[in-house]
């Protein structure tokens, strides 16, 4: 029998090698519905609360299709999403929520499906920025707008009590997984760059109840692996790839600190549990950490950074650039001047989800690493 540990990666890995499989499973055990959600800043909870499955769609879940109109000047995330849901390749997927966190998806959430599927569609659409007059009533009537619209799409209205505990169930999940990351920032090396990604990138397909027992699992793996870690990373971007955190882990890199939208970005952050719970939620997007793809100043978002990296003990700053994607890409000149006012040595990595890159990946992390040593 394998232990908890192992069970826990083993299917956490499992999940990441076949979401759709996972998908399937959950609805033919449960006879509920599932909503794909375009990364990263749907409030699930609601999703939850109507009894459904709430599943990130990253856009490399599948192999690139043929299948024709996908813009070639798209992040290869908006490519895989778009070829993935033209291709039909997520029947599973019953809904979708398109957040409008880039102009590609805020745009074309109505032109990418073809003229047959009959799919739900919400665009969420967010406040421009945070502190704008209005925004709190705007984002509020957002919140309870898709409430309604989640309640008919499940047939299972979302009642105030269903909501508060759907609050409860993801808050418990954010608090294991900032113990995980606090674990890999006072023991550094005690998860590899693969396991974070692979927890992380589970608990996005997973329900938050079955998540959470993983990461409960994961964490109480005993042992120190500090003796083997060559540089201390954090690592900033929109998401890794497998290819890059193998290199990472093959470096001897270990991950400190994060801002990952797969990762630290999207687990951060808990809605009060009490009181008016559509509120809540609507509170809990305006006082997100600054973010490229949403509201807030270029300048709130490096200086977070920054003061992220000071605390993890981090001695590099990475940043994972995704090819094509603009919101991130603005931000790197004024993150590579700060980190060089600093003297954090700092690169910036270009991901591709549907290139191969390993050897690229592996050469240039190898030489990061060995900066300073």
């Amino acid at each position: 029998m394998p232990s908890g540990v192992e069970w826990a990666f083993r299917f956490a890995s499992e999940t990441c090698r076949s979401p759709v499989a996972a998908v399937s499973r959950w609805k033919w055990l449960s006879g509920r519905k599932a909503a794909g959600c375009i990364p990263i800043y749907v409030p699930e909870e609601v999703l939850h609360a109507a009894g459904m499955l709430p599943v990130t769609i990253w856009g490399n879940e599948f192999p690139p299709s043929p299948y024709g109109g996908v813009p070639p000047f798209v992040c290869s995330v908006a490519a895989g999403v778009v070829s993935a849901i033209r291709s039909g390749n997520w029947g599973e997927i019953d809904a979708w929520i398109f957040p409008s966190t880039c102009d590609t998806f805020q745009n074309a959430f109505e032109a990418l499906f073809p003229p047959e599927d009959g799919r739900s569609r919400f665009p969420f659409v967010f406040p421009a920025t945070a502190d704008t007059h209005g925004a709190a009533e705007y984002m509020l009537d957002r919140v309870e707008a898709f409430r309604e619209w989640a309640g008919e799409v499940s047939g299972r209205a979302v009642s105030e009590g269903a909501l508060e505990r759907s609050i409860r169930v993801y808050n418990e999940n954010r608090r294991i997984f900032a113990l995980l990351e606090e674990r890999m920032t006072e023991s550094p090396g005690s998860f590899s760059g693969m396991e974070f990604l692979t927890l992380s990138r589970a608990g996005m397909i997973l329900p938050k109840e079955g998540h959470t027992e993983i990461l409960r699992a994961a964490l109480s793996r005993q042992g120190d692996a500090s003796g083997n870690v060559r540089a201390k990373m954090f690592v900033t971007g929109i998401m890794a790839t497998p290819s890059v955190m193998e290199a990472m882990d093959a470096a001897g890199a270990a991950i400190v600190g994060n801002d990952l939208a797969l990762g630290h970005r999207y687990y951060s952050g808990s809605p009060e549990e009490e009181g008016d719970m559509p509120l809540s939620l609507a509170r809990r997007h305006l006082r997100r950490d600054p973010c490229s793809t949403l509201h807030g100043s270029v300048r709130p978002r490096i200086e977070e950074v920054l003061r992220n990296v000071a605390r993890s003990g981090a001695d590099r700053l990475l940043l994972l650039r995704m090819r094509q994607c603009e919101p991130e890409a603005g931000d790197i000149p004024d993150i590579a001047s700060a980190s060089r006012d600093r003297g954090i040595p700092f690169l910036c990595l270009d991901v591709d989800l549907h290139a191969e890159e390993r050897a690229s990946a592996k050469v240039r992390i190898e030489a990061f690493v060995e900066m300073g040593e």
